[in-house]
């Protein structure tokens, strides 16, 4: 099964759509979220939303402890 996330290009504003399996980290720069992917080539990709807002729009919103 793969799940696929869907993002905006900070450069160009272009929806992409990435296989979240291939996400090695996230990390914000200002107001840019760089997603590096796993691998050798360290290539990233820089997008418009948070970290936060990936994962709870493709995940669920995070439910509070007891």
């Amino acid at each position: 099964m793969r799940f696929w996330i869907q993002c905006t290009r900070f450069e160009t504003g272009q929806t992409i759509h990435i296989n979240i399996a291939l996400v090695g980290s996230m990390s914000r720069e200002g107001e840019r979220t760089v997603l590096a992917f796993v691998g050798g080539d360290g290539q990233t990709i820089e997008v418009t939303e948070t970290p936060e807002h990936i994962l709870a729009v493709h995940l669920g919103a995070p439910t509070a402890a007891p």
